[in-house]
């Protein structure tokens, strides 16, 4: 019966120990599974975010060389038409920043604030060129009505006077709006390469507008500037009431 009791007790410690480890085997494998698990969904998240921002980033950057492409004709379209459309490309950026503040940051927040940068400097620049282009616009009807005010025959009368000067005024004022908008638009395109910089190697420069292109834009937005200001000049020669 001792043998028989002992034998009994034995196979009980041994069955006991077999569960012990199975259980705890169980147990491990359900945390490796577990931290598979939460990998895989981070790993997901991550790569879901990563696409999300560079679809972002790639749409905004389409739109400002859309924009910028007006800077480079040689004789490129100045109407109210053209403004609304860079405001058009300015507001749909707006609505990508918008998208990406509503994006997960905590997942890979380097990138998103990188992102958030560079559409934000994306959206002032093309804000600044639709600035620029409206008040180019001013300018330019300005300097016609002072041109054809001065060459009419009633010239040098009181009421003739007036209106040169009124003419004049209003021309100081829109040239004055335009140099303020086309200065801050090429100060930002001089700033572009730097904020690109930090982007690219997380999204692929394939995916943002190069340098060269519009480094040659702030370029010709530069010669643009120095032939209003020589037109104006010229104007207020003409304009110079004694």
């Amino acid at each position: 019966m001792k043998s028989s009791a002992n034998g009994a007790r034995s196979g009980a410690i041994v069955h006991s120990g077999f569960a012990t480890r199975t259980t705890a085997l169980l147990a491990a494998a359900l945390v490796v599974a577990a931290a598979l698990g939460y990998w895989g969904v981070s790993a997901y998240r991550t790569a879901q975010l990563h696409r999300t921002v560079a679809a972002l980033v790639k749409d905004t950057s389409h739109r400002l060389q859309e924009a910028l492409a007006l800077e480079m004709d040689k004789a490129p379209e100045e109407t109210l038409k053209t403004v609304s459309t860079l405001d058009g490309h300015a507001q749909e950026v707006d609505k990508n920043v918008i998208e990406l503040r509503g994006l997960n940051a905590a997942i890979d927040r380097n990138l998103v604030n990188s992102a958030e940068e560079y559409m934000l400097t994306v959206r002032q620049i093309l804000r600044n060129q639709a600035a620029s282009h409206r008040y180019h616009i001013q300018v330019s009807a300005g300097n016609r009505a002072l041109h054809d005010h001065m060459n009419r025959a009633n010239r040098r009368s009181a009421a003739w006077i007036q209106e040169a000067l009124r003419a004049k005024d209003r021309l100081e004022r829109a040239y004055f709006d335009y140099q303020l908008s086309v200065d801050a638009f090429y100060r930002l395109l001089g700033s572009y390469p730097q904020v690109r910089g930090g982007l690219a190697q997380r999204v692929g420069a394939g995916n943002l507008l190069g340098d060269a292109f519009v480094a040659d834009v702030g370029t010709r937005v530069r010669e643009s500037a120095k032939r209003t200001e020589e037109e104006v000049a010229r104007t207020r020669q003409l304009a110079a009431v004694k």
